[in-house]
């Protein structure tokens, strides 16, 4: 089954929900937000990285990049975490937030 069961667009907002999830039931996915990204592939690591560095902040949506690389762009934003004194949440399936601690 696929990453959400529901997904509803609105005012390029993304609604969305997962029946089988343990986490919130309803997160709305702003992908015009400056810290919220929907990565295609690793490529676009250093551009998070970036935005991360300038805002403290970036929630992230995996559910578009295969597996291998949603590896490589975690371990990588980790590295980044830990050189900040930074930490991560996941929030929901294939949904996280990044922050560094100032």
């Amino acid at each position: 089954m696929g990453f959400f069961n529901k997904e509803i667009e609105k005012n390029n907002k993304s609604i969305l929900n997962d029946e089988n999830s343990d986490f919130i039931d309803d997160i709305e996915f702003d992908k015009l937000n400056k810290t919220h990204f929907e990565p295609l592939n690793y490529g676009e690591t250093k551009q998070i990285a970036d935005c991360l560095l300038k805002f403290n902040h970036v929630t992230i949506s995996l559910k578009l990049i295969n597996i291998d690389e949603r590896k490589r762009l975690i371990d990588f934003l980790t590295g980044v975490m830990y050189g900040f004194n930074g930490n991560y949440k996941k929030i929901d399936k294939s949904i996280y937030y990044f922050w560094i601690s100032k």
